[in-house]
């Protein structure tokens, strides 16, 4: 059986932050998480990749955005042509 899979847009390495809480969430419940911020590095001990378009997965089961609305409105193009079952947005 596949794991369920899952980008996180805004991933942080801050612990205290929604987009490293929902990393760990997403972990825990047994998804493969993609996470996603330009700098790219480590978090939680998963590879982080710079760009949505870099994620290895032709079409994702979700992605959650933890970015600020005048940065999520510039990433809408890139989730369309990733594709995904669900998508989710951080209110604010």
């Amino acid at each position: 059986m596949t794991k369920p899979t899952v980008a996180i847009l805004g991933a942080s390495a801050d612990r205290l932050k929604f987009g490293n809480k929902s990393v760990r969430a997403h972990v825990k419940q047994g998804y493969e998480v993609y996470p996603v911020n330009p700098r790219g590095g480590q978090i939680e001990g998963l590879k982080v990749y710079h760009s949505l378009a870099e994620v290895p997965v032709k079409h994702l089961n979700r992605i959650s955005v933890y970015l600020p609305p005048a940065i999520a409105v510039g990433v809408l193009e890139d989730i369309a042509a990733k594709g995904c079952d669900q998508l989710f947005f951080r209110s604010g």
